[in-house]
């Protein structure tokens, strides 16, 4: 492990002005505090993304369970996700955009779950292998915005109050959260039309996000392109390939995995799997044209199931 002293930190903090700053606690690495926004922004970019222009993959693995009122909560499926990213340095700041597929499984397996029986229902029911993105964001020196559906930017935080994220670091990592929460959109499906597919009238979701990184790689100023884990644990409504109507409920999805250094380091069975369904995740160009998500593609695709 490369050993940090205080002189060599603040001699990277001069070359980047307001990237970190370092306590006078006496440790092998610095104890970084981030006091100004753009510290913040740069710091959790080089955790999500990169500082410079190239495209960046992440891999989860993680479970979708469910719950229901007065039960233990029950393992439904496995889930693999690929996370694209790709970054362009404006003179605003960082534009990222985001592409996102996932991959429904059974435990331990590398295969696409085509069917199965729901335990909750009794029904069977097709996993449906969902896609997301082209989402967009813009990162400046004062905080991120998102493109809206509509074409519209929106702030992140709109009561104008300075960005800011809070960290923790222990040892050689440094981590941090965010929690969001709220109504997603209002549910797309007509319940006449789709009575076991729709579950209520708004897409609520809790989730807690976290990205994790080592010190040593964000208080070094010539690193933009940090390494990082990230984990996701998100409470939201049934999906409607589920069949559950509006049963009291929800589900619970369980995620964590790594920014990897280069797509070809994933396993060959889980690529396989991967682009069986998503076959232009990978691919050199955007995967795939316009603006979608599971609320967009499932009526597209798929029909109301009988009652």
């Amino acid at each position: 492990m490369t050993m940090l002293t205080r002189r060599s930190v603040l001699a990277a903090a001069a070359a980047a002005p307001a990237a970190v700053t370092v306590s006078d606690a006496a440790s092998t690495l610095p104890q970084l505090e981030f006091r100004s926004t753009e510290a913040h922004v740069r710091a959790f970019i080089k955790l999500l993304a990169s500082l410079d222009a190239e495209t960046i993959f992440h891999m989860y693995k993680g479970t979708l369970e469910a719950l229901l009122p007065g039960q233990a909560p029950l393992r439904l499926v496995d889930t693999t996700t690929i996370i694209r990213r790709q970054v362009e340095v404006r003179p605003q700041g960082h534009h990222i955009s985001i592409w996102e597929a996932t991959v429904y499984h059974r435990p331990g397996e590398s295969e696409p779950l085509d069917a199965f029986v729901n335990p909750l229902n009794g029904r069977t029911v097709k996993p449906f292998h969902q896609r997301e993105g082209r989402g967009q964001s813009l990162w400046t020196k004062d905080g991120p915005q998102f493109l809206r559906a509509d074409g519209s930017w929106a702030a992140s935080n709109p009561t104008g109050t300075p960005f800011a994220l809070e960290w923790t670091q222990a040892g050689e990592r440094i981590w941090t959260s965010r929690y969001r929460s709220g109504v997603y959109l209002k549910h797309p499906l007509d319940p006449v039309k789709w009575p076991l597919e729709y579950s209520g009238p708004d897409l609520l979701y809790s989730e807690k996000t976290t990205s994790n990184g080592l010190v040593r790689e964000l208080a070094d100023s010539s690193i933009a392109n940090a390494s990082a884990t990230y984990s996701l644990s998100q409470a939201m409504i049934w999906w409607p390939w589920l069949l559950m109507g509006q049963q009291a409920g929800y589900l619970m999805w369980n995620t964590n995995g790594i920014k990897l250094p280069d797509p070809d380091t994933i396993a060959a069975a889980d690529r396989k799997m991967i682009e069986k369904v998503h076959p232009t995740i990978f691919g050199a160009d955007a995967p795939w044209d316009g603006r979608v998500n599971l609320w967009t593609d499932y009526p597209a695709m798929r029909s109301p199931e009988k009652t």
